[in-house]
């Protein structure tokens, strides 16, 4: 008797990250950090968490936990896990996500009440940079001159990296890396969210079962308890609209669905294919997502997602 397709993972987890440089509300809110573990389908844990310290206290422990029970996860966090080309060698002397990740960790302080030197260290690349950015965006109040309040302030834009990764282009409404403020921004997340990265890749017990999607072995499925992954909830946002519950907070309504939706694909035997990444992607496109910028969990399989999405 057939049992139908194996699950090849039994836990997935979404992150919705947060820059706020100050505690969150005690009161659970938007735009904020939160996370959903979907554990062989079913929705195990959701979690709010008022900094970013104790998110990465609470995965570590949950992360733990879960692959001492003799579990494969996949953790998904919605903030870019590189720049684009180029970037890299140019801060950190290899074109290698991981040397950039490490270089970062080594400049952003983040302290356990989330205040942080975000914006010093977006001035500082600025500052290997001729002209003015790449980094913009900030509060006009704040005194950081090394960072413009507007892209239009910036200057020798043709000597500066690439406003988008291969990735954001693909992903046609995904923000440049280089914004840091106003609407919709990723800049400062992904600022404060790789050297989090970097982190949890040197966490005793769990590195050597971890693997960072697609620098970990490439765009293909990686062979380790634990996989990192870069997604984009918005993937899966009429899906989202339509499961949210009265009155749940969207950032709580992403997680949950997203967890689900992962878990729904995979224990229908479908996962897989997204770890290839987009059938669009050149051979020197592939090479470049592989070292440096990243790709997106389910881009380019949006259909298959969104079909996962239609659960009991």
């Amino acid at each position: 008797m057939s049992r139908g397709p194996r699950r090849m993972l039994t836990t997935h987890v979404m992150v919705d990250w947060s820059a706020r440089s100050k505690p969150s509300p005690r009161e659970p809110t938007k735009d904020a950090i939160w996370w959903a573990a979907a554990r062989d389908g079913a929705v195990a844990r959701i979690k709010y968490d008022r900094t970013r310290y104790a998110a990465v206290q609470n995965l570590i422990e949950f992360i733990a936990a879960e692959l001492s029970a003799g579990r494969r996860m996949l953790v998904g966090f919605d903030f870019p896990f590189g720049y684009p080309v180029g970037v890299a060698r140019h801060l950190a002397g290899r074109a290698s996500a991981f040397a950039l990740w490490a270089w970062l960790a080594a400049r952003i302080k983040d302290t356990k009440n989330n205040a942080n030197n975000r914006y010093a260290v977006a001035a500082e690349i600025n500052s290997a940079y001729a002209g003015v950015g790449p980094f913009w965006g900030r509060p006009a109040a704040w005194h950081c001159p090394g960072v413009p309040t507007r892209a239009s302030d910036r200057s020798c834009r043709r000597s500066h990296p690439t406003e988008k990764r291969v990735a954001d282009e693909h992903a046609t409404v995904a923000k440049t890396v280089w914004q840091l403020f106003y609407n919709g921004s990723v800049g400062s997340q992904a600022l404060l969210g790789m050297p989090t990265l970097d982190r949890l890749r040197r966490t005793p017990g769990l590195s050597g079962n971890m693997a960072a999607w697609p620098f970990d072995g490439g765009l293909s499925v990686p062979d380790a308890a634990i996989v990192l992954a870069e997604v984009y909830p918005s993937l899966l946002r009429e899906a989202i609209a339509e499961r949210a519950g009265e009155n749940e907070i969207l950032d709580r309504a992403q997680v949950r669905v997203n967890a689900e939706a992962f878990a729904s694909l995979d224990a229908r035997g479908k996962l897989a294919p997204l770890f290839g990444g987009s059938p669009a992607l050149t051979a020197s496109q592939r090479r470049v997502v592989e070292a440096e910028e990243a790709w997106i969990l389910g881009l380019g399989h949006e259909k298959a997602l969104l079909e996962s999405s239609d659960w009991a």
